[in-house]
């Protein structure tokens, strides 16, 4: 009889053991889940700037929140020859506009699309399209079909 109890308070702390090592699992593999970025949204993780002659006009904030992305952004005061060649022309006012929200922001592929309301006002929609580890385009979407806007060229900083 002596075994018995022995037995018993042994399967009873092997059992507890185990509940509490899968236990210990599930949680550590949750926290993991909501600590890490999806691997998909690595990739446009960080500061991207786009330069007109050595002046920043486009800076864009991406970094991961509660697993999912949110960001911001700053421009400064340019013109597009939408007529011709869809290009900057001239910085007008190389000052940073304050940080303003993106929302709406969504992953296809390559692409990170997003929404903002420019400092004028005006909302408009955006995509990021990778074309290399640190390097992309800002795709001015939606626009009037006479309006003609080259892909603005953008890089990512390497701070973290």
């Amino acid at each position: 009889m002596g075994r018995k109890p022995f037995h018993r308070s042994g399967s009873l702390t092997s059992l507890t053991t185990m509940a509490l090592i899968a236990a210990g699992l599930c949680a550590s593999s949750a926290l993991a889940q909501t600590k890490r970025p999806k691997s998909n949204m690595r990739p446009f993780i960080g500061t991207w700037t786009a330069l007109h002659a050595g002046t920043p006009i486009i800076v864009l904030h991406v970094r991961a929140k509660k697993g999912e992305l949110v960001g911001a952004i700053q421009v400064c005061s340019y013109s597009v020859n939408t007529e011709t060649s869809g290009t900057v022309d001239v910085v007008t006012d190389p000052t940073l506009s304050r940080t303003i929200p993106i929302h709406n922001i969504k992953i296809s592929g390559k692409a990170l699309d997003f929404d903002w309301k420019d400092p004028d006002g005006d909302n408009d929609h955006w995509k990021l399209e990778l074309t290399g580890n640190d390097t992309g385009q800002i795709v001015w979407v939606g626009l009037p079909s006479n309006a003609r806007v080259q892909p603005i060229p953008v890089s990512k900083s390497r701070r973290p």
